[in-house]
């Protein structure tokens, strides 16, 4: 009955041994693939949960901006966009490394809900108190944020906007801690399509005010998007802000302190730039950077969420960091050269589409900016290794170090050069930062680095499962990989 079966299936003309080997040759090239994502499926699943929600938000992000450029004034985007990037400033401030905080901690802890909803309580009163005092004290110190922030209702729009960015990060990288990451996916996504869609409706209220639109669009489709993903979680059984368990949060306080040191090294320089050339050379300009700006921004999101996953894995296990970080080295390298040559040689095409000054202004601002992505590969992996091996004050002096380096001749080079001289200024920075960090990295990732559990949390606390969002047991990431590692070999 099996060789009537065998003959009934086999094409005209092919002998039964040809069935027997071609079977035998897909498994012999289905097995290395499987094993590779086996071994690696913790990083790569979260990973691309990361980079699906990025390349969502790029796509209609470069939507979004080419849409304003269309709808408002090259004068009004530059002031929207200043606007935005004063915004995220604060959000990243204000949650005080909590976002980073919740990565290493809840891998190891069994109770979770108090210790989120404390953070993103925390986050929220922390922007909301900077992006007031922002909004009252700048405008004093720079007449271009008069019109952006000067009077009451634009205001008030700006300190919601804080809020929100801070909340709103709190919550993405708590998602991935717990291993939820399609949780911040979804929640991205809605947040790009809303402020999309908001867009053309707000050009009539507030086509009037510089940049006001753009920014009101930003700060509403972060509102939509908090929400929706709220009443998800409500409908699926999951607490919404129960109780913050403050006492589990005052208990991390010291910790919490030394993340945000190294974030705010990490993130402000880099969002300041928009405000830095708005100021330094002018709101047109500004418009043109910050495209090229979040151009190649699209290729630095393969090795910062890679390192941000690799942070989250190894946080459970140190012992983990090696080879995890050599596959992450090769990913970043393989998607990222061939990613280079696309944007570096479609640059001027690309900027077109926001409009001929765009192009004119800043294509050689984009190239300098994509040569940018080799030497920011050591950079966030040597983040990544210092958070997940007890090194995080380390990191933090030295990254300080080298983005006050990076603003002082960012501003130097455009007083000289204009955006130009900016750009150039940038990649010399970017290049000595890579010189800084990659022997740090190459030693973690040939295994030869001095590894140790982070303080403020170990494995004592919790082995081998923990509760999510929904109370449901999970797996931590380093059980995950070992089970995944001994699967592969038992096949």
């Amino acid at each position: 009955m099996v060789n009537n079966v065998r003959v009934k299936s086999r094409p005209p003309g092919m002998p039964s041994n040809s069935i027997q080997s071609t079977g035998a040759g897909e498994r012999l090239v289905r097995r290395p693939f499987m094993g590779f994502w086996q071994n690696n499926q913790d990083i790569l699943a979260n990973a691309s949960s990361l980079a699906a929600s990025t390349a969502v938000t790029s796509v209609l992000g470069f939507a979004f901006w080419a849409y304003a450029a269309h709808l408002f004034s090259q004068r009004a985007v530059g002031f929207g966009s200043a606007a935005v990037s004063a915004m995220t400033v604060l959000g990243t401030i204000g949650m005080f490394g909590l976002n980073t905080l919740l990565i290493g901690e809840l891998p190891r802890r069994e109770s979770r809900a108090g210790l989120i909803s404390a953070a993103l309580a925390a986050a929220g009163l922390g922007c909301m108190l900077l992006g007031a005092g922002f909004a009252f004290v700048t405008p004093f110190f720079s007449s271009r944020f008069v019109e952006i922030i000067g009077s009451p209702e634009p205001a008030f729009i700006f300190i919601a906007g804080a809020v929100l960015i801070g909340v709103s990060l709190v919550f993405d990288q708590a998602t991935i801690g717990l291993l939820r990451g399609k949780l911040q996916l979804w929640r991205n996504a809605i947040f790009a399509a809303a402020k999309l869609l908001i867009l053309p409706a707000v050009t009539v209220v507030f086509h009037a005010q510089l940049g006001l639109g753009i920014t009101f669009s930003w700060v509403v489709g972060a509102a939509v998007s908090l929400a929706i993903i709220a009443l998800y979680l409500r409908l699926h059984g999951d607490p919404v802000l129960p109780r913050p368990d403050w006492g589990l949060l005052r208990g991390l306080g010291r910790l919490t302190m030394i993340h945000n040191w190294l974030n705010l090294a990490i993130t402000v320089p880099w969002m300041l730039l928009p405000v830095l050339v708005t100021v330094t050379v002018s709101p047109a300009a500004n418009a043109a950077f910050y495209a090229a700006w979040t151009l190649s921004g699209f290729l630095r999101v393969v090795p910062t969420h890679l390192a941000t996953v690799l942070f989250a894995i190894a946080a459970a296990d140190p012992q983990a960091v090696a080879g995890k970080l050599r596959f992450s080295l090769r990913i970043s390298l393989i998607i990222g050269i061939p990613g280079i040559a696309i944007l570096g040689l479609g640059s001027h095409i690309i900027l077109n589409l926001f409009g001929p000054n765009y192009a004119n202004e800043a294509t050689v601002t984009l190239w300098l900016l994509c040569l940018g992505y080799i030497p920011t590969i050591p950079k966030v992996h040597y983040i990544a290794v210092c958070r997940a091996t007890g090194h995080i004050k380390r990191a933090a002096v030295v990254l300080t170090s080298t983005a006050t380096m990076e603003v002082a001749a960012a501003v130097v080079g455009a007083m000289l050069g204009g955006l130009n001289g900016l750009s150039a200024a940038l990649l010399f920075g970017f290049i000595v930062e890579g010189l800084i960090t990659t022997p740090r990295v190459w030693r973690a990732a040939s295994g030869r680095g001095r590894h140790r559990p982070s303080r403020g949390g170990g494995r004592h606390r919790l082995e081998g499962q923990g509760r999510g969002f929904s109370g449901r047991r999970t797996l931590q990431p380093a059980v995950l990989a070992r089970d995944r590692v001994s699967h592969a070999r038992a096949g």
